[in-house]
C-alpha cells in the first residue's frame, strides 16, 4: 500500500508547485480570515482530483489491477493518500503563518481550528467523491467533483455567519469544530467500505 501511495506522489511532483503558488496566493497577497483553510483543504482537494485525473491518463490503474496486489488495498490507498495531501497543506500554513508573522510582520490568522475544519471537510470531499469516482469511473465524475469544490468554498465563506448564527461562545465552537474530525473519520470508514464494495463488483463484473 505504501508503493501506491507513493505513486501518487510522484505522479504529482509537476502540480507542488502549482499548490505552492496557490499557498503564496493567498496567504501573502489574498490574506482573509478564511486564508487558513484556504491553504489546508483546498489543496488536498485538488491534488485528490488530479491525482485520479493522471491515473485515467495514464491507465495506470488497469496496470496495477493486474498485479497481485490486493483490491483492499488499492482502494485503502486512496483514502490513506488524503491524509498525505491534507498534511502537505498543513505545513504549507505553518509555513505561511511563519513567514507573515516573522518576516512580513503581518497577522495570519492561523488556530487550531481552522486545521479542524480543514481537517473535517477534506474528508467530508473525499468521503463524497471516491464512492462517485468508483462508481461512474473519474472522466463521468468531474462535474459532480467540481460542484462539490464549489460548494465547499461556499461553506468556507458562510462559517462565519454560521458561527455568528449559533451565538456559540469562543470555546464551545472550539469544541463544536474538535468533534468534526471525529464525525469526519466516521464518514470516511464508511466511504471506504462503499467504495470497497463498487470496485469489487465492478471487477468481478470485468
Amino acid at each position: 500500500m505504501l508503493n501506491l501511495i507513493r505513486k501518487d506522489v510522484i505522479a504529482l511532483k509537476m502540480y507542488f508547485l502549482f499548490v505552492a503558488v496557490y499557498a503564496v496566493a493567498f496567504g501573502v497577497f489574498f490574506v482573509s480570515p478564511f486564508s487558513p483553510m484556504m491553504i489546508c483543504m483546498l489543496p488536498a482537494i485538488m491534488m485528490t482530483v488530479f491525482s485520479s485525473t493522471i491515473e485515467l491518463r495514464n491507465k495506470s490503474l488497469l496496470f496495477i489491477g493486474s498485479l497481485p496486489v490486493r483490491r483492499r488495498e488499492i482502494v485503502l490507498a486512496k483514502y490513506v493518500s488524503l491524509f498525505v495531501y491534507l498534511a502537505l497543506g498543513m505545513l504549507l500554513a505553518a509555513a505561511i503563518y511563519a513567514f507573515n508573522e516573522y518576516v512580513m510582520d503581518t497577522r495570519f490568522p492561523f488556530t487550531a481550528l481552522h486545521l479542524s475544519l480543514s481537517a473535517a471537510l477534506a474528508m467530508a470531499f473525499a468521503a463524497l467523491y471516491y464512492p462517485v469516482q468508483f462508481w461512474l469511473g473519474v472522466r463521468n465524475s468531474s462535474f459532480i467533483s467540481f460542484l462539490v469544490i464549489f460548494l465547499t468554498a461556499a461553506i468556507i465563506g458562510g462559517l462565519g455567519n454560521f458561527k455568528d448564527a449559533l451565538s456559540l461562545g469562543e470555546s464551545s465552537w472550539t469544541r463544536l469544530a474538535a468533534g468534526l474530525p471525529i464525525a469526519g473519520l466516521l464518514l470516511l470508514s464508511v466511504s471506504y467500505r462503499v467504495s470497497l464494495r463498487i470496485f469489487l463488483r465492478k471487477d468481478i463484473e470485468g
